[in-house]
């Protein structure tokens, strides 16, 4: 018995043959993506780095090697195998510096800072048109600059203000001198001065020769270094 042909239309078999044989459209940017979240981030940066850094001692070590046994080398090689160890030094570096950012990133928020070096925001009052704070103030400019004694790598802006009654060269004026007062006061306690930034804004913001005993202040507020590994590497 004779097996039963079965016709495919010529048509339809060349459509399946392409098909087959038609490579699928390439995602060059998709891959691309790919590849540069791969190599994103301060480790990856680090190890890159780090890789270059080998291939380029190596390539120098081998130069050091061939010279030492007297091979034949000329000036551009010579130049060429100090170019490849200053390179490695280089990447080093960079390799060096990428790590201390990852371990910042990865260490941070394990040197958050604990209530006894948390930041410290203090206002100190004063009576209309003068420079001496009041008495209830001072133990607070105490507590603050004897703060500051203890922790020498933090700062603060200490920040004069008045109200708006009188004209703006006096007002300017008398800022300036509640800056001092403050200052001399924390200075007193045991800050230094070279950990007090002054900013003297004479009249704060508000409707004109308004009496106000929100305005009639200097703040301090101490600034923080912000934590980070590696702090001497440059």
């Amino acid at each position: 018995m004779k097996k039963p042909y079965i016709y495919v239309p010529f048509a339809v078999l060349v459509a399946s043959l392409a098909a087959c044989s038609a490579p699928s459209q390439k995602d060059v940017p998709g891959l691309s993506l790919g590849i540069d979240n791969a190599n994103a981030g301060h480790y990856r940066q680090a190890i890159m780095h780090e890789q270059i850094a080998e291939e380029k001692l190596e390539e120098a070590d081998k130069a050091l090697a061939n010279w030492k046994k007297d091979y034949y080398w000329n000036i551009n090689d010579q130049q060429k195998s100090k170019d490849a160890a200053q390179s490695a030094a280089d990447h080093r570096l960079a390799s060096e510096k990428e790590m201390c950012q990852w371990l910042t990133q990865v260490h941070s928020q394990n040197h958050v800072q604990d209530e006894l070096v948390s930041a410290q925001h203090t206002a100190v009052f004063f009576a209309n048109a003068s420079a001496t704070t009041y008495k209830a103030e001072a133990h607070e400019i105490a507590i603050l600059g004897n703060y500051l004694d203890s922790h020498p790598n933090i700062t603060a802006d200490v920040i004069a203000y008045t109200d708006t009654v009188g004209n703006l060269a006096n007002n300017k004026k008398l800022s300036e001198r509640r800056a001092n007062f403050v200052s001399k006061m924390l200075v007193k306690h045991g800050a230094k001065i070279e950990q007090l930034h002054i900013k003297t804004l004479g009249e704060a913001h508000g409707p004109d020769n308004t009496r106000d005993q929100n305005h009639r202040v200097v703040s301090v507020v101490t600034i923080h270094p912000a934590y980070t590994d590696c702090p001497d590497l440059k």
